[in-house]
């Protein structure tokens, strides 16, 4: 009876190695590519709903116009004869003045942060190319230079003044927070009425977290990265992953909670001195904060004042980004209490008055996420 040959050893390897890759070839597609595919297909469908509602014209009411009435034809004049007296009336004693009331003190209808920072706000709406005020918003952006010759960074500040939270807020792509959703910058900007925009931290992307926005508790686990806070009085404070608890944070009344970081000052508004230390055993994030990139960050000085900045960068010749520790120094010289890194590289931009205002890297012209915005109601019809 002739025998069969064993397999070889190698095959048999061969096969259970290929049967691994493909199992784990089905794993990232179902938890990775068809959640991006669904995302994508999603934002697909919110810009196809969006040019449709931009197209679409009412009609016109057909109503006819209301009949004008025919006038009255005219009474004839009748004349009344004029009978003398016979002598002339005793006047009547004139009655004293009465004394105008006086004037109750119209009531003071600011707000804490309005009074606190009038010499910032004007009556009416101003607008200048590097400046926006108004008695609810003021903002001045400047751009400003960091290093020299090929380590040369280009940068933009703006720095901010609002009378309420309703003026500083964060808008999501299509004004959905659905993950793996995103949409062009500029078209977000429009939408979302922005005087001033930055880019956010990319929540869509961010499966887990604390994440709050516009008041709203979306995700209330702990976060795997810093995390800033934005409360209810206008308070903004950084916490370190391990320095914080969700419950003692929502106790408080927050508006927003942003999930990137590092944050970029220690409690006393100085240089953090240990990044790399402590973020040594993630090397993505090591090599990030060492290497100059784009860059896109807020910062705080008090309730009510606040300051944005971006970095261009990976534009030879122009500007060649910042590292983390040189864009932490900016806020330092800034004299921030509190600043924290947003999401950067392509997506770093900033906007004023529905245009570019920053270089994105490369002319990346990314789509985004979600926009920390400065806004107020009908400013566009005050231009």
């Amino acid at each position: 009876m002739k025998k069969s040959k064993p397999k070889a050893l190698w095959k048999v390897i061969f096969l259970d190695l290929l049967v691994g890759a493909l199992a784990l070839g089905l794993v990232v597609l179902f938890q990775i590519g068809l959640p991006y595919l669904q995302g994508k297909l999603r934002s697909a469908d919110l810009r196809a709903a969006r040019e449709a509602a931009q197209t679409a014209t009412p009609a016109e009411s057909a109503a006819p116009a209301a009949p004008t009435p025919s006038p009255a034809p005219e009474t004839p004049a009748v004349e009344i004869p004029v009978v003398q007296s016979a002598a002339e009336p005793t006047p009547e004693p004139t009655a004293e003045p009465t004394p105008e009331p006086t004037p109750e003190p119209t009531p003071d209808t600011r707000t804490p942060w309005q009074i606190r920072f009038a010499d910032q706000f004007t009556d009416e709406v101003v607008i200048t190319d590097h400046s926006y005020t108004s008695p609810e918003v003021a903002i001045h952006v400047d751009t400003r230079e960091f290093g020299e010759g090929y380590d040369k960074s280009v940068y933009h500040v703006a720095d901010i003044y609002v009378a309420s939270l309703d003026n500083f807020r964060t808008y999501t792509a299509y004004g959905q927070m659905e993950p793996w959703v995103t949409q062009d910058p500029m078209e977000m900007d429009a939408d979302a009425h922005a005087i001033l925009a930055i880019s956010g931290d990319y929540f869509c992307y961010q499966s887990f977290g604390f994440l709050v926005r516009n008041g709203q508790i979306y995700r209330d686990g702990q976060t795997y990265c810093d995390l800033c806070v934005l409360y209810e009085n206008g308070e903004m404070a950084c916490y370190r992953r391990e320095d914080y608890l969700v419950e003692d944070i929502l106790s408080r009344g927050v508006v927003q909670a942003w999930n990137f970081g590092p944050s970029l000052l220690d409690e006393n508004g100085q240089l953090e001195e240990d990044y790399m230390e402590r973020l040594s055993k993630d090397e993505k994030a090591s090599v990030a904060i060492a290497m100059p990139n784009p860059r896109s960050a807020v910062g705080y000085y008090e309730p009510g004042h606040y300051v944005f900045v971006v970095v261009d960068g990976r534009q030879d010749g122009y500007s060649k980004g910042m590292t983390i520790p040189e864009l932490a120094s900016v806020f330092r010289d800034l004299g921030c209490k509190v600043a924290y890194n947003l999401d950067g590289g392509g997506s770093a931009l900033m906007t004023f008055l529905h245009e570019r205002y920053s270089n994105q890297s490369n002319l990346a012209e990314r789509e985004l996420g979600d926009m920390l915005i400065v806004t107020e109601t009908g400013w566009e019809d005050k231009r």
